[in-house]
């Protein structure tokens, strides 16, 4: 079943697909309960999901093969929905007759509304939207800016803390560890230290140092946890 165990391996997936020359793709969105019956048709008509062998040998001989994944969304979304997606190489095939495909390098490939597949002269990477990164850096902005009163100061072993911040530069730190993403990450981390330091006294509360940002490792297809 082509439906994959978490978010981060479908996006390395489809980043596979654009960077072993499958150019061309066509995605969409469906209940939980309808893709089986999708899966079965596109897999019939287009032979989706062949040995790596047999794609090889028809690659070949000139035919277009496919490549197919799917992620479901979170257990408590309801309806539950699957995010899909077929990657297509060139050649000769139906699949270019029937379907009205995109290309990677010319329609950005986006996933929950929030990443999009780019190539930069260097290689396929996932990065976030210029619509993320700018909420991203409203929120940064708003809470460094924040007045007194409405600073959520905290304590624990460490000392003072603003939850605010810290929470969101968690959030930053757990994002997915592609090679735009952590380029990304590290220009809002050093926004967010010019903003500190620019509206809050030097005497309160500091950002907290953090030291790694995960790389991307390789994933499995096998089921693991689910890290949206």
């Amino acid at each position: 079943m082509s439906i994959l165990p978490d978010s981060l391996t479908y996006m390395q997936r489809v980043q596979d697909t654009a960077r072993l020359g499958y150019p061309w793709y066509v995605t969409g969105e469906l209940s939980l309960e309808k893709w089986p019956s999708l899966e079965i048709k596109l897999t019939e008509l287009y032979d989706c999901n062949l040995p790596k062998s047999t794609r090889s040998k028809r690659r070949s001989s000139g035919e277009a093969v496919t490549l197919l994944y799917a992620v479901a969304g979170p257990p408590d979304q309801s309806p539950r929905m699957v995010r899909w997606l077929m990657a297509v190489t060139d050649g000769k095939g139906r699949v270019h007759a029937r379907e009205k495909l995109l290309r990677f390098d010319a329609e950005r490939c986006s996933f929950i509304d929030r990443y999009e597949l780019v190539h930069d002269g260097v290689g396929w990477s996932w990065r976030m939207n210029r619509k993320r990164v700018e909420a991203l850096r409203e929120r940064i902005h708003e809470i460094a800016s924040a007045p007194p009163q409405r600073r959520q100061i905290r304590r624990d072993d460490r000392g003072e803390f603003d939850a605010e911040i810290e929470a969101l530069m968690d959030e930053l730190y757990r994002a997915p560890g592609f090679r735009l993403m952590r380029r990304q990450i590290g220009k809002l981390v050093a926004f967010a230290q010019g903003e500190w330091r620019r509206l809050r006294p030097e005497s309160g509360p500091q950002l907290r140092p953090r030291t790694f940002l995960p790389y991307m490792t390789r994933r499995s297809n096998s089921p693991r946890q689910d890290v949206p």
